[in-house]
């Protein structure tokens, strides 16, 4: 039995054994009844792994999606309830990639927290009975079970139910981002004033429906450009260096045009982006987002009384207390077993996710790290050009920790800042805080677009330029691992934001079929193409033959050919050999050996 199923075991037969062992219950004379307050509450997050993982999925009360983070530290996620109240217990279902340390804190302006538990963590379902008041929850993670990011199926917070108003004449909005929940309630006051004229003011009346939220519509400018993030950011926030706040708060909502925003350098007119609370001027908008799916009735979103998903505690103890002891000793019995029942679902549910088909099909690149990089590679490209310097040829990108290192083609000195160089002049490491708020350059990023992401090493991420092989790349392993491998690798070459979308061909049998690619029987069917054009990728299902490897290695000798060309299986021609196994490393002897599929890593280590 795995340690994941004992202890869902031994939870349910705790539940079950002081449901049984329990007496008569004494109604509390003031208890206040506890409910679920999170559920479909406004859920935001410090980063995703994808579009598809948003923070709201760990409150939509389905235990089959999920918020998944970005793969680094710190990370969290944070639960607007809507009101300040009384929270006793928080509820946290970790997918497998979860936090080893963490806290569970509460704040009442979403700016200072304080923290009610603090400790380590080892997956599975963790409850934490605790005692605070506060409008936002947060989990803050501080370190991860391994090299992928957090994952949580649900984040459950209970508390004080909303008591119902005494006196209809009685209003409290303390505070400016409160006055949402307020205006959401239907007032009984026939001196209720009307909202101001918007003429009056630049700020939106913030009075909408349950749900409502701060927002804004990009809009075109005159001269037919897009306005800018940070250029809205300066003008509803004062600062342009908030615009990731605003990124933050829109990344992994649904646009009205069905997209997402996946490159905030990139966006569109139409689109819809979710303010920070305190955002004000003219042209911002309150009240549920454009194109977004919205719950239109999720329990304890709503300011007027509505049933709630968890019995009224009051209720239950008025109840039990004509119940005989044998009848609570019989549903302590019924708990047990449904505990059991669920828990033994649960395990198997998540066994059969790790044991999925394999895909064969093209995998887009890993988001998170695709854009800190991106970014790095355009602040390096405007310091450079603000110093006057030649932007350096790059061999390999490493993220390691808190800094990004650049491993150059060739020794480069002086750096520009915030770039510091390494004695030996062939490594350029920057602070990534530095890098992320720097500025960037809008130019041509084709000089690295063979970069690819290989995976995560023992120190950090590691990505290295296919197009300084100039030659044939061999990939060997087992025929299943290598197709996964390569499928990725394609992902890389074909989706990262440096990327040229290059021309896909495959040649030989036995290879993977993704749709986006080309298939030719014989290498000399694009033997033709190999003298001219933007270059592609060649994957070759076998080591070419002795005149292949010498039309090749004609075509390396120029400087304009850019093709990268890859073999799967051994080839005595290659220039770069990597081997992947079935332990989920790459090896290739000139690089950090690399874990190819994180969250495999993951997954396997916990098994």
């Amino acid at each position: 039995m795995s340690e994941q199923l004992k202890r869902i075991v031994l939870r349910a037969l705790v539940v079950g054994l002081l449901a049984a062992l329990a007496g008569p219950v004494v109604p509390a004379q003031a208890a206040e009844p506890v409910v679920l307050l999170s559920q479909g509450r406004p859920t935001v997050a410090s980063s995703l792994e994808k579009p598809e993982f948003p923070a709201r999925n760990a409150v939509d009360g389905n235990s089959q999606t999920r918020w998944s983070s970005a793969f680094s530290d710190p990370q969290w996620l944070r639960i607007d309830l809507g009101r300040s109240t009384v929270v006793h217990r928080v509820e946290i279902d970790w997918e497998v990639s979860h936090s080893t340390g963490y806290s569970i804190q509460l704040s009442d302006d979403g700016e200072t927290w304080e923290t009610h538990w603090f400790g380590a963590g080892d997956g599975g379902q963790d409850v934490h009975n605790i005692l605070g008041e506060g409008r936002y929850v947060q989990m803050h993670s501080t370190q991860r079970s391994g090299t992928a990011g957090n994952s949580i199926w649900e984040m459950r917070v209970y508390g004080e139910a909303e008591k119902k108003a005494a006196a209809p004449a009685q209003q409290a909005s303390p505070k400016p981002e409160s006055s949402a929940e307020a205006s959401a309630k239907p007032s009984s006051s026939p001196k209720a004033s009307p909202s101001p004229s918007p003429k009056a003011s630049p700020e939106p009346s913030r009075s909408g429906p349950p749900g409502s939220v701060l927002y804004y519509v990009i809009k075109a400018t005159p001269d037919d450009n897009v306005e800018k993030l940070n250029d809205i950011a300066a003008r509803f926030l004062g600062d342009a260096a908030r615009w990731p706040e605003i990124a933050e708060l829109t990344e992994g909502h649904q646009q009205p045009d069905g997209e997402y925003m996946t490159d905030p350098r990139k966006p569109k007119p139409g689109w819809v982006l979710k303010m920070p609370k305190d955002a004000t001027g003219e042209g911002l908008q309150f009240g549920p987002l454009p194109g977004y799916a919205q719950a239109s009735s999720s329990p304890g979103s709503s300011a007027s009384p509505s049933p709630s998903p968890v019995a009224d505690v009051s209720d239950a103890e008025a109840a039990s207390s004509t119940v005989p002891w044998l009848t609570i000793a019989w549903a302590g019995a019924a708990v047990l077993v449904l505990g059991l029942l669920v828990g033994l679902a649960i395990w198997l549910v998540r066994r059969r996710k790790r044991h999925e088909p394999f895909d064969d099909s093209l995998l887009r690149t890993d988001t998170s790290a695709a854009w800190t990089v991106d970014r790095a590679l355009r602040v390096l490209m405007a310091a450079c050009e603000r110093d006057g310097l030649e932007v350096p040829g790059i061999t390999g990108v490493f993220i390691e920790g808190s800094s990004l290192r650049l491993r150059l083609t060739n020794p480069a000195s002086p750096a520009p800042e915030p770039w510091t160089v390494s004695e030996d002049g062939q490594s350029w490491s920057a602070p990534l805080a530095k890098l992320q708020s720097g500025a960037a350059s809008e130019g041509s990023t084709a000089q690295f677009a063979r970069l690819v992401n290989l995976g995560m090493g023992e120190t950090g991420r590691v990505l290295v330029n296919f197009s300084v092989a100039r030659g044939v790349i061999s990939l060997d392993g087992p025929t299943r691992v290598r197709h996964e491998v390569l499928r990725r690798w394609l992902g890389e070459l074909t989706g990262n934001p440096w990327s040229n979308e290059p021309r896909v061909v495959m040649v030989g049998n036995g290879l993977p079929q993704p749709e986006q690619v080309e298939h030719l029987a014989g290498i000399e069917q694009v033997v033709p193409e190999l003298e001219v054009g933007d270059g592609g990728v060649l994957v070759l299902s076998q080591a070419p033959s002795a005149a292949q490897q010498d039309m090749l290695a004609a075509r390396f000798a120029s400087p304009e050919f850019t093709w990268v060309v890859i073999v799967l299986g051994q080839s005595s021609s290659a220039k770069w050999r990597f081997t992947a196994g079935d332990d989920g490393w790459l090896r290739s002897g000139f690089l950090p050996d690399v874990r190819f599929d994180e969250q495999t890593a993951v997954r396997r280590g916990g098994e």
